[in-house]
């Protein structure tokens, strides 16, 4: 198993940074390669055990489904989620935090190789490493859009 943790501070308050990630169509926003992102399961997103699938695409050419589950939310505070892509599961989730400029984002992940994807352990920190770091500089760029709408 691999953990990785990663943070950065947003110009934004703590509600609406909450009220985009518990957004299921903002995902395919932020997620590095996410060409697409459904909730599949009925009721909130945001409820414990709700369900979303997604697809990751590579280069246009490699397409990989990937299911969700809700597993942490605590509204304006944490979210959330464990998953499989391939031979490959996973959690991860989102540890909001009110700070003096707006809100700090903590971002974990953590990796479980399954089968033959195992090969790949040793590059699964670097993997997972590059993919904190992507989806937290999506995840504020898409933040500092939201400066200019109002917020409910």
């Amino acid at each position: 198993m691999t953990y990785i943790e990663s943070s950065l501070l947003v110009h934004q308050p703590v509600k609406a940074v909450f009220a985009f990630l518990n957004a299921p169509d903002n995902h395919a926003r932020f997620i590095p390669n996410m060409a697409k992102f459904q909730q599949t399961s009925p009721g909130a997103f945001g409820s414990l055990g709700a369900r979303a699938q997604g697809v990751l695409s590579y280069f246009g050419l490699l397409k990989v489904r990937v299911r969700y589950e809700i597993i942490e939310h605590e509204r304006n505070r944490r979210l959330a989620m464990k998953g499989q892509m391939g031979p490959i599961s996973f959690k991860d989730g989102y540890i909001l935090q009110e700070a003096m400029a707006g809100t700090n984002i903590r971002f974990w992940l953590e990796l479980r190789p399954t089968g033959w994807a195992r090969i790949f352990s040793p590059l699964a920190g670097l993997i997972g490493k590059i993919h904190a770091w992507e989806t937290l500089r999506n995840l504020k760029r898409e933040l500092a859009k939201l400066e200019s709408v109002p917020l409910p």
